[in-house]
């Protein structure tokens, strides 16, 4: 009876091991200049799991050293259930070329593998983005009036899944935030916000914070890694303005 008892409570030991739910980017092709990966798990990690365990391999499945940032302190969420890890920034640098241990993670044109917790997800790899968001690139398609339908974005480009969350915003004409919904698509290019209730007829604007980036931590009208004496113009936050019509037939 003892022994039936040890191995229930093992096996509730076992079960209750955090399990990884998703990784973003959850793209299958990602930039080689990308900067972080976000790791979500079914219940809150923390002190069970560490940016230590993750396992970078390269096509032939070798670990690829020192990839991941060593902070000394784990990026976890409040919930302690996202582990935030970055790749080192300094070994994907535009013009830093390299070797071994000092070599960029991430090559154009190969694959590669994450690992952590006895799940892997795989990538491709592609050519490093190094420009600045620009909002005028988005496009929107707009709902119609009375309905729920989603207000929905395009992006040229795969952006941070987190801050996508995070960083826009519906409001109205007179500045006031709007309940409703936000889902992200698995390839970071979509955005859709569908409204708590229905759309009514008049202007609206798409609040853009500050702190949005793309996977490879470029922002609007900064790029992460620009040409030296060529700055580029960071925004403290815009808008971009739309409005929804009564439907016509």
């Amino acid at each position: 009876m003892i022994a039936a008892l040890i191995a229930g409570m093992a096996l509730a030991s076992t079960s209750a091991a955090p399990q990884v739910v998703s990784i973003s980017p959850s793209a299958r092709s990602i930039p080689a200049n990308t900067l972080r990966l976000y790791v979500t798990f079914d219940h809150p990690a923390r002190g069970v799991v560490a940016t230590r365990d993750l396992r970078l391999l390269d096509d032939a499945g070798r670990t690829i050293d020192g990839a991941f940032m060593d902070f000394g302190q784990d990026l976890w969420s409040p919930d302690g259930r996202r582990l935030t890890v970055l790749f080192d920034p300094g070994r994907v640098k535009r013009g830093v070329e390299g070797d071994g241990e000092s070599a960029a993670p991430l090559q154009v044109g190969r694959s590669f593998t994450v690992e952590v917790s006895g799940k892997r997800f795989h990538y491709q790899v592609t050519p490093a983005v190094r420009t600045a968001i620009a909002p005028q690139t988005w496009r929107l398609a707009l709902p119609k009036a009375g309905s729920r339908e989603a207000l929905t974005v395009t992006f040229d480009r795969e952006m941070d899944d987190a801050l996508l969350r995070d960083q826009l915003e519906v409001v109205d004409a007179q500045g006031r935030s709007q309940p409703g919904q936000v889902t992200a698509s698995a390839s970071g290019r979509v955005w859709s916000w569908r409204p708590k209730h229905g759309w009514r007829i008049g202007a609206y604007r798409l609040a853009v914070g500050s702190s949005l980036e793309d996977v490879s931590g470029n922002r609007v009208g900064e790029a992460l890694d620009h040409d030296v004496g060529s700055p580029d113009a960071p925004h403290e936050s815009l808008a971009i303005r739309f409005t929804v019509e009564r439907h016509r037939e």
